[in-house]
């Protein structure tokens, strides 16, 4: 599922899971990146691109998972 405010650039996504820290810390008051509003399906091999979906409780107007990620994986519409 994809958020209509926010551009998911795939093949720039590192996996350093910044998107998902920030997220659960906000919306779970800790780092667990299982219950963040925002999942990297990890890559099976290194020529794979990596999945990034957005959970039905993401808000999508908070974007902190754009702010956060420094890899430009995530983007504003």
């Amino acid at each position: 599922m994809h958020k209509e405010n926010i551009k998911v650039y795939p093949e720039a996504c590192v996996e350093c899971l910044s998107c998902q820290l920030i997220c659960s810390l906000t919306y779970q008051d800790r780092f667990v990146p299982e219950r963040a509003y925002i999942q990297i399906d990890p890559r099976i091999d290194t020529h794979d691109v990596v999945k990034i979906r957005f959970t039905e409780d993401c808000v999508k107007e908070c974007s902190l998972c754009v702010r956060y990620c420094v890899f430009e994986a995530l983007g504003k519409v």
